[in-house]
């Protein structure tokens, strides 16, 4: 049986591992529509940091991490 650090501990990663996926599948989506648009010549090459999604904040994650905690702790 895990101890409830070791708990804390997984639901941690597992936030950082959810929020990185989703940041990559946000970056791919962003740089592709980004690449359309200037194809079609409706943007620049300098805006393409308005399309690029920020990395997820050590706030985000333990923010996620709590919510994980908080199903698990009030789940039975």
């Amino acid at each position: 049986m895990k101890s409830p650090f070791e708990i804390r501990a997984d639901l941690l990663k597992q936030a950082q591992e959810l929020l990185e996926s989703q940041y990559k599948a946000n970056v791919h989506f962003a740089t592709d529509a980004f690449y359309k648009l200037l194809k079609d010549g409706t943007v620049t090459a300098e805006t393409y940091k308005d399309f690029v999604p920020k990395f997820p904040t050590t706030e985000e994650i333990l923010t996620k991490a709590k919510e994980f905690y908080s199903f698990v702790n009030t789940s039975k």
